[in-house]
């Protein structure tokens, strides 16, 4: 069975009820790919609370981390049964019940995807402070947004930061990679986030021309963005991109 997987980027939460609604009919499960979107939200409800297949990511980078591991929210105790299985090599009964067995069944192939009890504990404290994070990340995005207005040949890549926790910011650039030396050049760490899947070679025998995708994966710059920055920061960061963008126009203002 087909399992489409929308990438809520950079944290944009989107309702996808009734795309569900209507693949449901045909037998196709929507997989909603939240690796960035932590704690953002469809409407009034968190992301992951919203009754669909949810999958998150807890790496080092994500706004929630735990070092490394993910997380999956499933519909029904049917699918966590299965989810349970799938990441410990098909084995469905737990480590306490198979140590007080003299036997345990194999039910479906599997990986051994089980997250390690220090990385758990990492993320319980991260989940902690969480709220300050959730406050942080918004005020970032918010003070670039008001540093980078008006800049000339730059757009912000949007987003609803009033109900998202934005795990980025991107702008997009004409002229991107010249620009994107300069900034590295002068020590600014941006970076670019992502280069489109269909001309990866992994993907090389599905590839076809993609021209709307392939503009923003040359266009699409990745400023800094973490919450141990401050709105110094920001402004110097913002500053140092648009004396670029300005220097790789000619000085055209």
């Amino acid at each position: 069975m087909p399992r489409p997987m929308p990438v809520l980027y950079g944290g944009r939460a989107v309702d996808l009820a009734g795309a569900r609604a209507v693949l449901a009919e045909r037998g196709i499960v929507v997989v909603e790919d939240a690796a960035q979107a932590f704690g953002s939200h469809h409407g009034t409800r968190r992301v992951g609370a919203t009754g669909a297949v949810t999958c998150f990511s807890f790496g080092p980078i994500k706004s929630l981390t735990c070092g490394q591991g993910g997380a999956v929210v499933p519909r029904s105790p049917q699918e966590a049964d299965r989810v349970r299985a799938l990441r410990m090599l098909g084995i469905t009964k737990s480590q306490t019940d198979r140590i007080r067995s003299t036997s345990y069944t194999v039910d479906c192939p599997g990986m051994r995807y089980p997250m390690s009890t220090l990385n758990a504990a990492v993320g319980l404290v991260q989940l902690a402070r969480f709220a300050q994070v959730e406050v942080k990340r918004r005020q970032l995005w918010r003070a670039y947004r008001d540093a980078l207005a008006g800049t000339e040949c730059l757009d912000l890549v949007d987003v609803d930061v009033d109900r998202s926790v934005p795990f980025n910011c991107v702008v997009r650039v004409s002229g991107r990679d010249q620009v994107f030396r300069l900034l590295r050049d002068a020590g600014i760490g941006v970076g670019v986030h992502y280069p489109p899947n269909h001309l990866q070679p992994a993907f090389a025998r599905w590839h076809r021309s993609l021209p709307v995708t392939e503009r923003a994966g040359r266009e699409i710059l990745s400023l800094p963005f973490h919450p141990a920055m401050d709105n110094e920061d920001v402004h110097a960061v913002a500053a140092a991109v648009r004396r670029t963008v300005h220097a790789t126009r000619g000085g055209r203002r």
